[in-house]
């Protein structure tokens, strides 16, 4: 690879990574793997593939430490003054990563598609899920729709859902913006919405039904489900 454009990436990832680890956005092996993330998505696609997963970290660190106090109060909010680490990182950057790959190797607009729908997961479960949590109401599991306490996982309310819906939203009105169709937007939206559901549906069942299962593979297994939705979406 050209050594300017590796340059390139890392001082972008840097302006980018660094402030977020000052303001504890992530911790150090967040700030480590957010190189990975970013600038493999850098040096394999461009600057419009990372502005779309530099999205799901800045949407989704706001929204961690909007109105903390009050979450972590009601003791639901992250550990570590909502420092993501690695795993986080990765689980939720992973699919996305791996596509940004194939892109650059093999090349076909379906990965776009799949990347796209797996950063509105994402970003829709991360950022959606800490808005849910502010709601005045109890959520409900998801399987049977019993209420239960706020941060049980597998718990769904009305203000997380409809948090979810707009984010991934906004993630396929800011592909379209950058030239990338208006179907990119349905794609989006409905990927994005579908995969946070499927998040939640993991974590009433196998998060918490299997002790080895956390919620790092949850995230993974739903980014990658809700790529599989865009690229069926897509291809209907």
């Amino acid at each position: 690879m050209d050594p300017v454009h590796i340059l390139t990436a890392f001082v972008i990832c840097s302006i980018i990574g660094i402030p977020s680890y000052k303001m504890n956005v992530v911790d150090f092996s967040g700030l480590l793997s957010g190189y990975v993330v970013g600038m493999g998505v850098i040096l394999f696609t461009d600057l419009k593939w990372f502005i779309l997963i530099f999205m799901f970290f800045f949407l989704s660190g706001a929204a961690t430490k909007y109105k903390y106090d009050k979450k972590k109060k009601k003791g639901v909010a992250q550990e570590k003054k909502g420092a993501r680490g690695y795993l986080n990182v990765f689980g939720n950057g992973l699919v996305a990563l791996s596509l940004a790959i194939l892109e650059g190797i093999v090349g076909g607009k379906v990965f776009f598609i799949g990347y796209v729908a797996s950063v509105a997961t994402a970003t829709a479960d991360t950022a959606g899920g800490e808005i849910g949590r502010l709601s005045k109401k109890n959520p409900r599991l998801i399987t049977n729709l019993k209420e239960v306490p706020t941060g049980t996982e597998g718990a769904v309310s009305l203000l997380g859902e409809v948090a979810e819906f707009l984010i991934a939203l906004f993630v396929g009105i800011l592909a379209f913006i950058m030239g990338y169709g208006y179907d990119i937007i349905i794609i989006a939206a409905s990927a994005g919405f579908i995969g946070a559901n499927i998040d939640s549906i993991i974590g009433a069942t196998l998060e918490t039904k299997m002790e080895w299962w956390g919620n790092n593979w949850t995230n993974f297994t739903s980014t990658l489900i809700g790529a599989f939705a865009g690229i069926v979406i897509y291809s209907l």
